[in-house]
C-alpha cells in the first residue's frame, strides 16, 4: 500500500471537517448538572494543541454529538478557571452526578470515542463466561484481563486501583480462576498481547500496563523527548502536519516498525508543533510529510531522500542500506536544489 496515495485521498476529505461549535455557559451548566455524562473540551484557540485537537474532536462529535461539549476558554475566562482549567486544551468528564475526571488518553477520535463508552461501564467487567472473555479480549484498543485466584485478594485490590487509575486509556476485565493468577494486556491497535504471572513484585502490573500502552509507532514530543533518546536506539521520524497523514503512514509501517523493534524506535513529530526539529535532521524546513533516520549515539542523521515514495518497502530497504553502509551520514549542509526549493515555499 503507498501511503501517498491514501494521504492525498484523506486530504481532500479534511475540508468538509466540521469547525468548533462552543456550547455557551448557559448551555454548559445544564448538560453537567442533569444525569446525562458529558466530555468537555476547555480550548483556547490561539493554543497550537487545541488547533491540533480541532480535527479529532470535530470528527468524534460527528459520531456522538450529545455527549461532547467543547468551550472556548478566550470567551469565558472565569468559567474555565472555576473548574480549575490552566492550561489547553484540557478534557474533562462529567458523569452526571457531579464528578469530574480528567481524560489523558492520546487526543484522536477514535479514542476520544471509546473513552465515552468505557466511561458509562463499570471500572471492572466481571466475565463469567468464555464467550464473554474472548469477546472482551478485542472490544477495546486496549483491554486487560486479570484472572484471579482467591487467595490472591491483595493482586485483586492492587488490579481494582489500577482499574481506577488507567480507565480513560484501557478497558478493565476480571475473572476468578482456580488456578494461577494471571494478567493479559491485548494492545488491539497494534495487534500485541503482554501477560504476566509472575506478581510479586511492587510494580509489575504498573509495568504490564506501560509495555501495553507503548505504540509501535509513537509521537515524539518536547515532553517525551528524552525517552526516546535515552532508549540507545537509532529513531525513525516522520514529519506530518495532519493525523490524516499520520493515521496512514502508522497503518501502513506497522509492520516495519514491529520488525526492527528490537533496534529502532518509530516515531511521528507533528510538523505545525515541532517543525522546528525538521532542519537538524536534514530535511527542508516546511517541506512535509519527510522522513529521517537518527543514531543518537554517534550524531549521525541519514534523510530519507526526497521525491522518493514513502512505502514500507521503500523504508524497509532504505534502512537496510543504512545498516550496509550504502547510504552516507548527512554532511549537515542542503543541496542547491533543496535551498533552492524552501526559498520558493516560503514565497
Amino acid at each position: 500500500m503507498k501511503v501517498g496515495s491514501i494521504e492525498l485521498l484523506l486530504s481532500l476529505l479534511v475540508g468538509t471537517a466540521v469547525a468548533w461549535e462552543h456550547t455557551d455557559e448557559k448551555e454548559f451548566r445544564r448538560a453537567i448538572g442533569g444525569h446525562n455524562h458529558a466530555l468537555v473540551a476547555f480550548i483556547e484557540p490561539s493554543t497550537a494543541a487545541s488547533q491540533a485537537l480541532e480535527p479529532e474532536w470535530t470528527s468524534a462529535v460527528e459520531s456522538e454529538k450529545k455527549a461532547l461539549i467543547s468551550i472556548d476558554c478566550a470567551s469565558t475566562k472565569s468559567l474555565c478557571q472555576e473548574f480549575g482549567i490552566i492550561s489547553y486544551p484540557a478534557l474533562r468528564f462529567f458523569d452526571g452526578h457531579g464528578k469530574m475526571t480528567s481524560y489523558r488518553g492520546p487526543r484522536r477520535a477514535s479514542s476520544i470515542l471509546s473513552y465515552l463508552k468505557r466511561a458509562v461501564r463499570p471500572s471492572i467487567t466481571t466475565l463469567n463466561s468464555e464467550a464473554k472473555l474472548i469477546k472482551f479480549q478485542s472490544r477495546d484498543d486496549y483491554a486487560m484481563i486479570a484472572q484471579i485466584n482467591a487467595q490472591d485478594p491483595h493482586i485483586k485490590t492492587a488490579y481494582e486501583k489500577l482499574a481506577s487509575q488507567y480507565r480513560d486509556r484501557l478497558s478493565f476485565g476480571s475473572v476468578e480462576t482456580s488456578g494461577a493468577t494471571t494478567v493479559s494486556c491485548y494492545n488491539n491497535r497494534d495487534g500485541q498481547q503482554f501477560t504476566v504471572s509472575d506478581l510479586a513484585g511492587i510494580n509489575a502490573l504498573p509495568q504490564l500496563i506501560e509495555s501495553c500502552l507503548e505504540p509501535v509507532i509513537g509521537e515524539f514530543t518536547r515532553a517525551n523527548e528524552m525517552k526516546y533518546l535515552q532508549t540507545g536506539k537509532s529513531l525513525v521520524f516522520y514529519f506530518v502536519t495532519s493525523s490524516q497523514e499520520r493515521e496512514p503512514y502508522v497503518a501502513a509501517m506497522r509492520s516495519v516498525a514491529k520488525m526492527y523493534k528490537e533496534y529502532l524506535s518509530f516515531v511521528t513529530v507533528d510538523a505545525g508543533e515541532y517543525g522546528d526539529l525538521a532542519a537538524p535532521l536534514g530535511l527542508v524546513p516546511g517541506a512535509f510529510p519527510a522522513l529521517s533516520v537518527q543514531n543518537p549515539m554517534y550524531g549521525q542523521v541519514f534523510p530519507y531522500p526526497r521525491g522518493n515514495q514513502i512505502t514500507p518497502e521503500a523504508v524497509g530497504a532504505f534502512l537496510m542500506d543504512i545498516v550496509q553502509g550504502k547510504v552516507q551520514p548527512w554532511d549537515g549542509t542542503f543541496s542547491s536544489d533543496a535551498a533552492g526549493e524552501h526559498a520558493h515555499d516560503e514565497l
